[in-house]
This record gives structure tokens, C-alpha cells and sequence, in this order.
């Protein structure tokens, strides 16, 4: 990407001008996005050397809408719809990459779990400790042995091959060690389901930047 950026005037010499924003944006996204995925691997390697990395102040509502900006356009998800309406900042010491690994494995999850035409529906609210992110979707829905077993590192729901089985146990590991909850409700097959991310707004001493 950053070749490509080095090189963008020439290669854009004669296009569309609002084409070559459009792609200018999603090359920006996408070094974005590769340098997040290097600090996640670097914290996940510090995590298991017993290294937490350092929280700092991040804005939820933003971190929520980033990950919108990136699912939105790609082809697979285009059929369905996403409602988010928050703009008011929420803010919480957490660890920003993380947080916006467990946004983008919920809207994932639940994306894929709906047909073309469903509907994902994302809440921030804040409370005096605490903030709740909710993904409520109207998807295929969970039996109580999927939700049971959801967290369950392996534990994919996939027939197609392609899921790990990882994402929601990595998820609920950074959600635990942030000091909060998941919470998976469904009311059966063909019914839906919800995650709720109940995330404490201040770090612990130790764990806050100075």
C-alpha cells in the first residue's frame, strides 16, 4: 500500500477524480488495517509472555463506526443492512486494536449469520462504570448448546471450512481481561440472537497510561 500510495499520482493520471478518492480511501484503510493487525500480533505475543498492554482513553462510538466503515463495503455483507445511529462520544480506558478485534468478530458473526435482506442492530449506551455495546441481529439464532459452547476455543458453528473457531474465544478473553462480560442471548433457531459487551470504563491502576 504504501508503494502504491508512493506512486498514486502517476497511476491515477486521467481517472475519475471522485474514483480516485474513493480508492484513495480504501488504500488508506487497508495500511490502516495491516498495522493494526501487526500490534495485535505484538500484543498477543506480549499477552502470552503475561505482557497486557496499556489502556488509554478511546472513544467506543467511534471504534464501532470504523469497523462499519471497513464491513460495509465488501461484497459478501452488501445485502444486509446495519443500523447505528450514535454519534455522542463514549469513551473507556481499554485497549483500542482489541476492542476493535471484538467489534469486528460480533459484526462478522452476526452478519454472517443472517440472510440477504436482515437487519444488524448496534447499541452504545454508557452507565456511571460501565458502557454496553449491544449487536442485535436477526439471523439464524443459537440453540442453548451453541450458546453454551460459543466461547469454546475451535467451536465454529461453519459447515463451509473456513471458520477457526477462534474468534469468539479470543474475543471473550479481551472482554475478560478488560474486566468485563459477554452476554449471548438467543430465542432459538431461525430467532435471532444478541451480544452484549458490558466493558468498565476505567483500567485498573496498573494497566491505565500515566
Amino acid at each position: 500500500t504504501e508503494s502504491i500510495q508512493y506512486r498514486w499520482e502517476d497511476l491515477c493520471a486521467g481517472a475519475d477524480p471522485d474514483e480516485v478518492e474513493n480508492v484513495r480511501d480504501y488504500l488508506e484503510m487497508i495500511h490502516s488495517e495491516a498495522f493494526r493487525c501487526r500490534d495485535i500480533t505484538a500484543r498477543m505475543l506480549d499477552f502470552a509472555r503475561g505482557d497486557d498492554g496499556v489502556r488509554t482513553s478511546n472513544n467506543l462510538t467511534q471504534i464501532v463506526a470504523d469497523v462499519l466503515l471497513m464491513v460495509k463495503p465488501m461484497s459478501q455483507f452488501r445485502d444486509r443492512n446495519i443500523e447505528f445511529s450514535r454519534t455522542e462520544p463514549c469513551m473507556a480506558e481499554v485497549n483500542g486494536p482489541e476492542i476493535k478485534q471484538v467489534v469486528l468478530n460480533l459484526v462478522a458473526n452476526s452478519l454472517e449469520a443472517m440472510q440477504s435482506g436482515g437487519t444488524l442492530r448496534i447499541d452504545v449506551t454508557e452507565q456511571v462504570d460501565h458502557a454496553i455495546v449491544t449487536f442485535q441481529d436477526d439471523g439464524c439464532g443459537m440453540t442453548p448448546e451453541v450458546i453454551e459452547n460459543i466461547f469454546e476455543p475451535f467451536f465454529t458453528r461453519r459447515k463451509d471450512g473456513r471458520g477457526t473457531g477462534l474468534g469468539m474465544a479470543i474475543s471473550h478473553r479481551i472482554i475478560s481481561d478488560h474486566g468485563g462480560t459477554v452476554e449471548v442471548s438467543s430465542d432459538g433457531p431461525g430467532c435471532g440472537s444478541t451480544f452484549r459487551l458490558n466493558i468498565p470504563r476505567r483500567a485498573p491502576n496498573s494497566q491505565s497510561a500515566a
